[in-house]
């Protein structure tokens, strides 16, 4: 059996921590309850009618009111609990404790009060101190995955032993452990555990949610039939939008049913720190740019995760590097030397034994997915004695690291002090080139997936076909819907009045790239062309970036996106010449100018409301000419939804979001009927008082040599008129056909370009422009020396200044310095043995194949 795995961590100790004035959770006889309890991914629990399970009598830990359930894997096998109804996690009855999770694995965060919890019920209903677990039924979670906390169990009285024959052991055990089998008991075990659990003996069931349909809920539930339990297992997945380890499908709740005593506090495994608490603490140890360890007065150790920034990773830590999350850099043996040098600069400013001051985020978890502490560090970086300095947002001034594309608060200031160092090449981004980056999926839109969508409707109904810029498949269905579609189902549509693109699904997920572990190569769909296309139709901006709002929850929220989600579209558009950023306060005036030059704001589902401020700030964009995208799920809750919905409104946009969801049993990605398939695209019609019929859409008409042109169509055409072929010809006797193409000029002159497009009544009609091209003169690489002036034997740093432009990148650089001696690369150190006057010469080439020179004089006295 196998699942996501969201918690891969674990961070042990038992210690309160000092520097802060203890809170309750850190003081032992402060409070008599266990912390709050996390289950990742889990179900929920039901009759043993198979019907919702009320009342308080059977059930011991409720999600809290935030939760809701739903049928993640597609079946509609699962049993909905209504809007209001508390949904049961944990059931105990008769010998028999269920849990909706396998709470107590490896990778929990023991922060949490899971372990204590799972302590406490041994200790309330086991007679005795000998358990069984059972691994004989192709359990994922066998004792290896438990071994922490069976650790804590064990020297807390008890003795936990596998078994593969499980009824044949039962006996002298004083308690069982079942996590899901992914093979069937037998009737004869079935019975054995009948048996066992009316002499007496305790039987524990762990279940899981029904992702990827890797739970086993059938075979757990013809256990609870055959022991009679009051209770059976729903096929199904809990999620809570506002009380989560970082993940909706990662609910934590403090919702007790305190008539069992299952929730005494007591000594656990993790170490609890306040959010609100600032802690002074020493540096122990530098492991790179982002990661410091530090002890707290107590003695206690902990692995702190610089807030809201990445450096580049080193070592054996660089496989899991992602180049597509650095713009505008490709090397990943440029990154490793950059994460080398940002560790180095952490070494600088931090030494073992500084005293330094955590701090933690208003909207960010104190722990992240590995157990880390995520925290603020203030230094004394001036040696005055006040720790006054945020080492976080100075490794980013200083260009070391870049701004991590997560909720929290100090995102945007962050994230200017990125741009800064970028403008300044510093660091990590001397070589970054982001418009030089080379294009990929790079072709018109044809074949796309839709991870678990929705559909689009109206205000008033259906939405009508020439606003569909792509359907379902034929062969897709929809269940929970309340708009009816008597043909395929829209799972996207446009708005020109309002500037809105509306799609069903987040279709720029980096969840579904081969490279983050997806079992289907999803390179050969066009998911980003097709967004892209639409932003550039529908936006009055022909340049600029695409922004991407993140500042409702989105990072980890599973069915929506940050920028840190969707970091292989990043790419895509570097390749497009787009730049690609994140934006988590709209209404703040450093964001009205990013919105003022944006060609489009990306919108996945928020966790919360937007103000009336944030949506003022959507809707002034808008209307100043930039397209607003907004992308929903059908895993989102009702609320969720008309979060989304409440931002088409405030556009003055009659599409919304639909209720229920979309799959298709046939065409489908990696056999999973919720992500659909479909080339099922269709062309949308502007309103008719739009210009006639198509026009040359082209960034530059004043270019170079070899410069690559990108040429793209503005459809103009109006209801009535539609295009049906389009024909190019370049002025240098070359012809070409479609919506896109892209040239280049070999010669210098001036050419004309015309684009013909015929109409579905056959009538055509023309286009053109003028394109200038000059010869290639000016150097494309220039030398920038540390001095030119040193002394014999002195140090002299040759670095590249890159004046290749936005068509043209730089391929290879190549030195001579004067003296016979010759190198290579970005940048060059040089020492000179004799007095006298060298030439420098740097030359370029181009990715024409054209090549350059610079050369500068240095004296050597």
């Amino acid at each position: 059996m196998r699942r996501r795995t969201f918690m891969t961590a674990l961070v042990t100790g038992a210690a309160a921590v000092s520097g802060a004035e203890l809170t309750e959770a850190q003081t032992a006889d402060s409070s008599e309850t266990i912390q709050p309890l996390m289950f990742d991914s889990t179900a929920s629990i039901l009759s043993s009618e198979s019907e919702p399970l009320t009342g308080d009598s059977l059930v011991a830990v409720w999600a809290e009111s935030t939760a809701y359930n739903g049928d993640e894997d597609g079946d509609g096998d699962a049993v909905s609990y209504s809007e209001g109804t508390q949904i049961p996690l944990v059931v105990s009855a008769d010998n028999l404790v269920a849990f909706g999770a396998p709470i107590g694995q490896n990778d929990t965060d023991f922060n949490y009060g899971n372990e204590e919890f799972l302590l406490n019920v041994l200790d309330a209903e086991v007679d005795g101190s000998t358990i069984l677990f059972d691994e004989g039924h192709g359990q994922f979670y066998d004792t290896d995955a438990f071994s922490t906390v069976i650790e804590y169990v064990e020297n807390n009285g008890y003795n936990i032993n596998a078994t593969t024959s499980l009824a044949a052991n039962l006996e002298g055990a004083d308690a069982a452990i079942v996590t899901s089998p992914s093979e069937a008991f037998s009737a004869t075990e079935r019975d054995a555990l009948a048996s066992f659990v009316t002499s007496g003996g305790t039987l524990l069931l762990f279940d899981q949610s029904d992702f990827s349909n890797y739970d086993a809920t059938d075979n757990l539930n013809e256990i609870t039939t055959a022991v009679d339990a009051p209770f059976r297992f729903n096929d199904d997945q809990v999620y809570d939008p506002q009380n989560n380890a970082s993940a909706e499908f990662v609910p934590t709740t403090s919702n007790f049913n305190t008539s069992f005593e299952y929730f005494e506090n007591r000594e656990g495994l993790g170490l609890e720190l306040n959010r609100d608490e600032t802690y002074t603490v020493e540096v122990v140890e530098i492991t790179d740019g982002d990661t410091i360890d530090v002890a707290f007065d107590g003695g206690q150790e902990e692995a702190i995760r610089i807030l809201g920034i990445d450096t580049p990773e080193t070592g054996s830590a660089t496989s899991t590097e992602r180049a597509e999350e650095w713009e505008g850099i490709e090397s990943y043996d440029y990154l490793e030397a950059a994460g080398e040098a940002a560790t180095a600069f952490a070494q600088e400013e931090l030494s073992p034994g500084d005293t330094v001051e955590l701090s933690f985020d208003g909207t960010e978890p104190v722990r992240d997915e590995y157990g880390r502490v995520l925290g603020y560090l203030t230094y004394d970086a001036s040696g005055d004695g006040d720790r006054n300095t945020l080492y976080n947002r100075r490794v980013v001034e200083a260009g070391h690291g870049r701004v991590y594309g997560s909720g929290f608060n100090r995102h945007d200031d962050f994230l200017a002090a990125e741009f800064s160092a970028r403008d300044a090449g510093l660091e990590v981004w001397s070589e970054s080139d982001p418009y030089g980056s080379s294009p990929i999926r790079d072709r018109p839109a044809e074949d796309l997936f839709f991870p678990n969508p929705t559909s689009i409707v109206t205000t008033s109904g259906p939405v009508s076909s020439e606003r569909v810029p792509v359907f379902a498949a034929p062969s897709a269905t929809r269940s929970g819907a309340e708009t009816t579609y008597e043909e395929d189902v829209p799972l996207g549509a446009v708005d020109y009045d309002s500037r809105l693109v509306y799609l069903g699904a987040p279709i720029i997920s980096e969840t579904y790239e081969a490279a983050e572990g997806y079992p289907v190569d999803t390179s050969t769909y066009e998911n980003f062309a097709f967004v892209t296309e639409l932003i550039n139709d529908m936006s009055d901006r022909e340049d600029g970036p695409v922004l991407i709002e993140g500042g409702h929850g989105q990072f980890n929220l599973g069915y929506s996106l940050s920028s840190e989600d969707a970091a292989y579209y990043q790419r895509y558009l570097e390749g497009q010449d787009i730049l690609f950023e994140q934006v988590n306060d709209v209404t703040t005036t450093t964001a009205n100018e990013r919105l003022a030059a944006a060609r489009a704001l990306i919108i996945t589902t928020p966790a919360s409301a937007f103000s009336d401020g944030e949506l003022a700030a959507v809707r002034s964009f808008a209307e100043a000419g930039g397209t607003v995208v907004l992308m929903g799920s059908a895993s989102a809750s009702d609320a969720q939804r008309e979060y989304l919905n409440s931002i088409a409104a405030g556009i003055d946009s009659d599409l919304r979001l639909g209720r229920g969801s979309v799959t298709d049993p046939e065409s489908n990605l990696n056999d999973e009927a919720t992500i659909p398939v479909t080339t099922n695209l269709n062309e949308t019609e502007a309103p008719s008082d739009q210009p006639p019929i198509a026009r040359i859409d082209l960034k530059v008409t004043d270019v170079t040599v070899g410069e690559r042109l990108a040429f793209r169509v503005e459809d103009t055409s109006d209801n009535e008129r539609w295009i049906d072929s389009l024909e190019w010809t370049f002025g240098d006797g070359t012809t070409a056909e479609g919506w896109f193409n892209a040239h280049r000029y070999d010669e210098p002159g001036e050419y004309t370009v015309t684009l013909t497009a015929t109409d579905n009544t056959g009538t055509k009609t023309t286009d053109t422009i003028t394109i200038t091209v000059k010869e290639l003169a000016d150097p494309i690489a220039r030398i920038i020396p540390s001095t030119t002036e040193p002394s014999v034997n002195d140090r002299v740093t040759f670095r590249v200044e890159d004046t290749s432009g936005n068509e043209r990148w730089i391929d290879s650089l190549e030195w001579t310095f004067g003296d016979g001696t010759t190198a290579e690369g970005w940048f060059n150190a040089h020492r000179y043995d004799e007095s006298g006057e060298y030439t420098v010469t740097l030359t370029a080439t181009d990715n024409t194949g054209t090549k350059t020179t610079d050369t500068i004089t240095v004296t050597v006295e």
